[in-house]
C-alpha cells in the first residue's frame, strides 16, 4: 500500500513538473481585424467637409471608414510583441507625420515575475474612453477624449499583482508624439485595480513640457480618473480629466483655469442583442491648454501665446448629450445609431469670419450648438495560434 501511495505521489509530481516546464515552453501568435464604417449628417453643415471637433463620423452627408486595423500579437514567457496597423478617418484626423497608418508596435522584454519592459510606439495609457468604438459604449467618442492623447512613442514598465492591482510607469516623448519636438521628456503613471467582475477602477497621468493646444513648451500636468460599474443590466463609466499648465516661458505662470473633462454614461442592455444608451458630457478649456476654437482674434495673431485675453479668445466651454441604439447580434460584430446635440454657448455665428477661414482650410465649424446623426457597423475577430517549443 505504501508503494502504491509512494508510486501515485511520484507520478504526480513528475506530471506537475512537465505541466510546469510546458506553461514556459509554450508561446502564442494572436491575429486580429477591425472594421468600422459609418453614415453620419450634421446639422448646421451644408457641405461634404471634416465636421470640427470629431474624428467618429466626422464628414456631414457622407458614407465613410472610422477604422480598418490588422493586428499581430506575439506572446512567450520571456518576450513579447504587438503591431497594429490602422487606416481611416481616425487615424487620418488624429495621427500626424510619417508614422501615422501605425497604430502601435511594441516589444517586450520580461524583467521578473509579473514585471514587464516595453519599448515602442503605444496607444496612450490616459484617458477613459477608446478612440475605438468597438471598446467603447457607444461609438461616438466624447470630446474630452477627441482632445486627450491618442498615441505616444517610448518605454513603459508594467506589472501586475496578484490581487489585479496593475502598475505601469511611462518615459515618453511627448503627448500625441512619435518623434519628440524639444529636449524634455514627459513622464507616465497609470494604476488601475479590478475590485470585481462589476467594479473597476483607473488612475492615469502624465507631466512633462509639451506644445499641445497653444502650448509653446508649457509644462503640462495632465490627469484621468474614471470607472467602469455594472448592475445586472445596466452598464455605468463615469471619467474626469483634469489638466494644468505652466507657461513659464511666455512668463505667464500657472494659466488661471484648468481644462476639465468630465462624462457619464450609460447602456442598458434590454436583451442579448439589444441595447440603448446615453451619455452626458462637459469640456471646458478657456485657456486653450490643449485645444483650440478657430477664432478671428487668435488667428489673427498667428495663434498667439503672448497673454492670457488672446489665449482666452481660442478658449472654448462645450456641453453634450448623446442617445443611441445597438444591436449585436454576437460577440463580433455591431450595428449602432446614435445622435449627439452639442451647444457652445460663445461659439461664432456662421457670418463670423472664422467660418470662411476654417472652411478654406476644409473644416466646417461648430456653430452655437450642432447636432450629428450617425450609424455605424462594426465587425472584429481575433484568433490565437499557441505553440510549444
Amino acid at each position: 500500500m505504501k508503494k502504491t501511495l509512494l508510486l501515485i505521489l511520484t507520478l504526480w509530481t513528475i506530471s506537475a513538473e512537465a505541466q510546469e516546464a510546458n506553461k514556459s515552453d509554450t508561446s502564442k501568435l494572436t491575429l486580429g481585424a477591425y472594421a468600422d464604417g459609418y453614415y453620419s449628417w450634421y446639422s448646421n453643415a451644408d457641405e461634404v467637409a471634416l465636421q470640427q471637433h470629431d474624428c467618429i463620423g466626422a464628414f456631414h452627408n457622407n458614407f465613410g471608414l472610422n477604422i480598418v486595423q490588422f493586428t499581430a500579437a506575439y506572446e512567450s514567457d520571456r518576450v513579447r510583441g504587438v503591431a497594429t496597423f490602422h487606416f481611416g478617418d481616425i487615424p487620418a484626423i488624429t495621427w500626424a507625420g510619417t508614422y501615422r497608418n501605425i497604430q502601435e508596435a511594441n516589444a517586450g522584454v520580461r524583467l521578473a515575475n509579473r514585471l514587464w519592459l516595453d519599448v515602442g510606439f503605444f496607444k496612450t495609457h490616459v484617458g477613459t474612453e477608446s478612440f475605438l468604438p468597438k471598446d467603447n459604449l457607444m461609438s461616438i467618442i466624447s470630446l474630452g477624449t477627441f482632445y486627450g492623447p491618442f498615441y505616444q512613442s517610448g518605454a513603459r514598465l508594467s506589472y501586475d499583482t496578484k490581487n489585479n492591482w496593475h502598475f505601469e510607469l511611462h518615459a515618453i516623448n511627448g503627448y500625441n508624439l512619435h518623434i519628440d519636438d524639444n529636449e524634455f521628456k514627459t513622464f507616465g503613471l497609470l494604476v488601475s485595480k479590478k475590485w470585481s467582475d462589476k467594479v473597476y477602477t483607473s488612475y492615469s497621468g502624465m507631466t512633462g513640457q509639451e506644445n499641445v493646444g497653444l502650448l509653446d513648451d508649457g509644462y503640462l500636468v495632465y490627469q484621468n480618473v474614471y470607472t467602469n460599474l455594472t448592475f445586472n443590466k445596466l452598464d455605468v463609466q463615469l471619467g474626469l480629466d483634469v489638466a494644468f499648465a505652466n507657461e513659464w516661458k511666455s512668463n505667464l505662470g500657472w494659466l488661471p483655469d484648468p481644462l476639465v473633462a468630465g462624462l457619464a454614461s450609460f447602456k442598458y442592455h434590454v436583451d442579448d442583442d439589444f441595447a440603448v444608451a446615453f451619455r452626458g458630457e462637459v469640456f471646458s478649456d478657456e485657456q486653450s491648454i490643449n485645444s483650440r476654437r478657430i477664432n478671428p482674434n487668435v488667428l489673427a495673431n498667428g495663434g498667439s501665446r503672448l497673454s492670457n485675453a488672446s489665449r482666452a479668445n481660442g478658449g472654448m466651454t462645450i456641453y453634450g448629450g448623446t442617445i443611441g441604439v445597438e444591436y449585436s447580434p454576437n460577440d463580433q460584430g455591431f450595428i449602432r445609431i446614435e445622435s449627439r446635440t452639442l451647444y457652445d454657448p460663445n461659439a461664432p455665428f456662421a457670418s463670423y469670419p472664422d467660418g470662411f477661414l476654417a472652411r478654406e482650410a476644409g473644416m466646417n465649424p461648430m456653430l452655437a450648438g450642432r447636432t450629428q446623426v450617425m450609424a455605424t457597423v462594426g465587425f472584429y475577430f481575433d484568433k490565437t495560434f499557441n505553440f510549444a517549443r
